[in-house]
């Protein structure tokens, strides 16, 4: 079989190469430089497998993504083109529950601040004036395997715990300490929100401009799952009046804020779409397209920038262990596929 994984690192390589001894393994940097002829391709969540690339590669027969999201993935061609569709459905609940408290951390004592004054001598003590967590409300949206690990390390803080999730699983509630309520409760009583769901049309948005008008004055919102579950409209709207107090973000609905210098590549991005969007001919569908990515750079960029924002570059999954259950998940995944016996939960069915 020839396999091809985008977006590895050194060390994962090597780890391919020899668990997948005997295949025709290959690495490339994106989704764009994978060769026409793969039989198997691996991806990370910033690879759109769609309609386009299903065509360009016709030999296809199985996507893996070393993830457990899927909104990558768009499953009515994939079943067109005959395409398998797999992923890691439970890699680091507590790889990135932790990191969700690391998030919680940095915006209630403000080391965003702490870190900027300590580079250009001393600041002023009332605008390092952390919260403390003990005796605040956690409102956890989304109570699975993630959502269930937060509150476990929020009980340690005294903290009072409230979730919602579409299912309620009355024995985790009474073992963990915590209360199941309506998502308006949820938004009206919590004092920290942090989201813990995939994204589905269903949930995309979730948090707009109406909801989080009914959150508490100052609550702190903290998004370690998609950057698409928030208006980010709204959410600049929000801080900028101070009535969202802070956020904590490891996630962005476009990623590629994070991965390089910003100013250069927002800068190169902005030049290039408005070029596209002036060139004469063209469909105005494509064009409105490009528009809206380029409204999207700029509602990054004064997100990222705004100093009641705590971030990170989508690190909330990347801990040793973690990557060694990802990995390892990966290429079981793909070595049951070639031998017939694939396991169902494996398999990407919506």
């Amino acid at each position: 079989m020839k396999i091809v994984f985008v977006e590895t690192e050194e060390d994962e390589r090597k780890f391919f190469v020899e668990t997948l001894e005997g295949h025709d393994v290959e690495f490339v940097d994106s989704a764009k430089d994978v060769p026409a002829d793969a039989e198997i391709v691996s991806v990370f969540v910033n690879s759109r497998i769609n309609e386009t690339f299903l065509r360009a590669h016709p030999a296809l027969k199985m996507v893996a993504t070393r993830s457990s999201a899927t909104d990558h993935f768009h499953l009515p061609p994939a079943r067109r083109h005959g395409v398998v569709l797999t992923h890691v459905p439970d890699f680091g609940a507590a790889t990135v529950a932790e990191h969700t408290f690391a998030l919680i951390l940095g915006v209630a004592r403000k080391l965003r601040h702490c870190v900027e004054i300590g580079r250009h001598g001393r600041g002023v003590s009332e605008r390092l004036r952390g919260m403390e967590l003990h005796g605040k409300t956690l409102g956890v949206i989304g109570a699975g395997r993630v959502g269930t690990h937060v509150i476990h390390i929020a009980r340690g803080f005294s903290m009072r715990c409230i979730a919602y999730d579409r299912q309620h699983d009355p024995a985790m509630e009474r073992m963990l300490g915590f209360k199941h309520v309506t998502l308006a409760k949820l938004l009206h009583e919590s004092d920290i929100i942090t989201l813990h769901v995939p994204l589905t049309t269903h949930t995309r948005q979730m948090l707009n401009a109406r909801r989080l008008a009914t959150c508490k004055p100052g609550v702190i919102l903290i998004n370690t799952a998609r950057g698409g579950l928030v208006d980010i409209d709204a959410l600049l709207e929000g801080l900028n009046s101070g009535h969202i107090g802070g956020v904590g973000l490891d996630v962005l609905e476009d990623d590629r804020a994070f991965t390089k210098d910003q100013a250069p590549l927002i800068g190169a991005q902005i030049v290039q779409k408005i070029h596209a969007m002036s060139t004469p001919g063209g469909d105005s569908e494509r064009r409105d397209e490009r528009l809206r990515e380029l409204q999207g750079i700029m509602r990054n960029r004064r997100l990222l920038a705004h100093p009641r924002v705590f971030f990170t570059p989508h690190v909330g999954f990347n801990s040793t262990e973690a990557i060694e259950r990802i990995n390892g998940d990966t290429a079981r995944n793909i070595l049951d596929f070639i031998a017939g016996k694939l396991r169902p939960e494996a398999i990407v069915t919506r």
